[in-house]
């Protein structure tokens, strides 16, 4: 359904684009080689941001960075420690479907038979909530792998 708004919605940017260059050209200029000129101008990026997030999904990443990638993986998707699961499976719905308060738990108290560590000491439950949006917005798919960014990240950098 997304796909769609966004070829309409270029479509429509690019005919009021072509209409417009048509309508300011200089008398007897070819309306053919506008609209070409028109076409072959490159559109404004309008896709989502896929690494932009939220202080709350960032702050969580930071936390995962420090203290869970080496046993999850990068970027949550494990494969670094046999024992350690796919945090994007585990949190889907069509996976492991691991509600939040396990989650807090597991995190808080570990599993020892499976090598998961306690956290408690270092994290609080704010922190164990804050990794929970990052994995899960890891396993809802919206946001891709690498390195996220919030909007004052953004605004802060010059130009």
């Amino acid at each position: 359904m997304r796909n769609k708004h966004f070829v309409r919605g270029g479509l429509v940017g690019a005919c009021v684009m072509a209409a417009a260059a048509i309508a300011g050209a200089p008398h007897g200029s070819s309306p053919l080689l506008l609209l070409a000129a028109t076409a072959a101008a490159p559109a404004r990026d309008t896709v989502r941001d896929s690494l932009l997030v939220s202080d709350s999904v960032y702050q969580g990443w930071k936390w995962f960075h420090v203290y869970c990638f080496r046993c999850h993986g990068e970027d949550a998707i494990g494969g670094v420690n046999p024992a350690a699961p796919d945090l994007r499976w585990a949190l889907n719905p069509t996976g492991g479907s691991f509600p939040l308060d396990s989650f807090v738990s597991t995190a808080l108290n570990g599993r020892a038979a499976k090598g998961m560590p306690a956290w408690k000491v270092l994290l609080d439950t704010s922190a164990i909530y804050e990794l929970y949006t990052y994995v899960k917005a890891r396993s809802d798919g919206w946001l891709k792998p690498g390195r996220p960014h919030r909007l004052s990240d953004l605004q802060s950098k010059p130009q």
